[in-house]
């Protein structure tokens, strides 16, 4: 009986141990509360949007022409399709930052990760002023299933289901 008790503890510790991935660490990033932003001023011409929050900031780079005016959903991957880029600052970034044609001298990036995989869907809609059919804007809500950013020491940030946020364009 002993035996079968020390046999079976023996089995359970090695799938514990076999199962142990170690390296992998799950952490969230989170822009709550922040705008996602172009420079060009609610546009569907923008060739990337991003966010910022005291010293960090998310940029995503858009293949061409890929925002538009109609209801629809599209899809495409990290990173043969998208680019996603986590930064980190020396100082306080601001929107000048990122739309100056030469990137100022200050804030200095300390750190940027590239994010290594994921699925980004971008669902187009329509948004009415209230009790008309008249269109004021599209928002285009963005999200990323799968979302993986490995930093230089390895260490993994995944997100099954990351919302990037949404941006609004003018009718037109």
């Amino acid at each position: 009986m002993n035996k079968r008790i020390y046999l079976w503890g023996l089995l359970i510790g090695l799938f514990l141990v076999a199962c142990n991935d170690g390296d992998l660490e799950v952490g969230t990033i989170s822009f709550d509360n922040t705008d996602v932003l172009s420079c060009s001023a609610n546009d569907t011409t923008a060739t990337f949007l991003f966010k910022y929050n005291q010293k960090q900031a998310l940029i995503l780079t858009l293949p061409p022409n890929v925002l538009e005016n109609k209801p629809k959903t599209i899809t495409g991957s990290i990173p043969a399709n998208y680019k996603l880029y986590y930064r980190t600052f020396s100082d306080v970034v601001t929107s000048n930052y990122f739309c100056n044609g030469f990137p100022p001298a200050t804030p200095i990036v300390t750190s940027q990760i590239e994010a290594s995989a994921g699925t980004v869907q971008i669902a187009t809609r329509p948004i009415y002023r209230e009790g008309t059919n008249e269109i004021l804007r599209y928002d285009h809500q963005i999200t990323i299933a799968n979302l993986v950013l490995v930093n230089t020491n390895g260490d993994k940030v995944v997100d099954s289901n990351f919302v990037f946020g949404t941006y609004q364009t003018t009718k037109r």
